[in-house]
């Protein structure tokens, strides 16, 4: 048990994974919204 919290607090885990979460809620965004290009109006930042 003591190695998976050393694990979990370790840097490079932290950065992974951060980095596959937002990876998949930015997947997750261009599926809701397609893949659209930025001049058809459906690209979820035009409005900003």
């Amino acid at each position: 048990m003591n190695k998976i919290k050393q694990l979990c607090t370790h840097t490079g885990v932290r950065f992974v994974a951060h980095t596959c979460f937002y990876l998949a809620i930015l997947i997750t965004l261009f599926m809701l919204y397609g893949f659209h290009t930025a001049n058809t109006g459906n690209y979820i930042y035009n409005d900003f």
